[in-house]
This record gives structure tokens, sequence and C-alpha cells, in this order.
């Protein structure tokens, strides 16, 4: 995986759409991005963004999305 805090949202999510789903169940303070102007956001949002939003820093949030993928693909 090679992202950054200047990828997309929709980029991780197009390659991982069970994600947007699953963030939120595992990490609840994720689920302030689940929300009328997040969802309209995300189109523009980077992980960054995502980050901000949810509370913390981009690394931390990197890490969690990277832990989850592995997690899932049988990787971990």
């Amino acid at each position: 995986m090679a992202y950054d805090e200047k990828t997309k949202l929709t980029q991780i999510l197009s390659e991982h759409p069970w994600l947007e789903e699953e963030l939120p169940r595992r990490y609840p303070q994720l689920k302030k991005m689940d929300n009328p102007a997040a969802r309209f956001m995300l189109k523009r949002m980077t992980v960054k963004d995502a980050a901000r939003l949810s509370g913390h820093p981009a690394e931390k949030l990197l890490g969690k999305l990277e832990r989850v993928i592995a997690e899932h693909d049988g990787q971990a």
C-alpha cells in the first residue's frame, strides 16, 4: 500500500469499499466521518482532511488503515 496524507479517500475506498463500514465499527471516533456533510466532501477529502475531522494525526490514521487492510487481506 502506498498511501500518504495526500491520498484521496475516494482512491482508498474504490480499492477497499468495505472500509467505509469497517472503520467506524472498529474505531468509534471515526464515526464523525459518517455524516451527510462528510460524505459530500469525501470526493475532495484527503487522508489528512479525514484525520483532522476524526481528531487523529494523519500518520495514526494511515497506520489504522494499513492494519485494517492487512487484517482483511489476511496479511496480519
